[in-house]
């Protein structure tokens, strides 16, 4: 092949890594970069408190997985953080936590702006209704 050929194809290449390149992280490994990701997208954060011997986690977070509307919700208008519980307990006294699952919605100082402690009655509908209600 001739030297314009090769060219073509790295535009070619480049554009469509580009184009398929994430636009924005919307997910933080800690709540540090959870806070500068939200300030950079001017976001809120959705933060997740779960634990790897916790059942409701598990309920919850298939909930989480079907819903497009939660996942709408989320790519939207948040930051998700997921943070374990138990390697995470001075945040979790922080918050007033007695144990996992917990659902907190923080501003980009990462206050409490609310959040719901425990699994959900209504499952994501509850979660759905609280993160609506803090885009208010």
């Amino acid at each position: 092949m001739n030297k314009s050929v090769y060219i073509i194809l790295i535009i070619i290449v480049l554009g469509a890594l580009y184009l398929l390149a994430p636009k924005g992280e919307t997910q933080a490994d800690t709540l540090e970069d959870g806070i500068k990701l939200a300030r950079e997208q001017d976001k809120l954060i959705f933060l997740y408190i779960n634990a790897d011997w916790c059942t409701y986690c598990r309920l919850i977070e298939q909930e989480f997985t079907r819903s497009e509307e939660f996942q709408k919700i989320i790519d939207d208008n948040f930051i998700w953080v997921t943070l374990d519980f138990e390697e995470n307990l001075a945040l979790a006294r922080r918050f007033g936590l007695r144990g996992p699952p917990a659902m907190i919605v923080l501003d980009q100082n990462g206050e409490a702006i609310t959040g719901i402690p425990g699994y959900p009655p209504g499952g994501v509908s509850d979660v759905i209704f609280m993160l609506r209600e803090a885009l208010k």
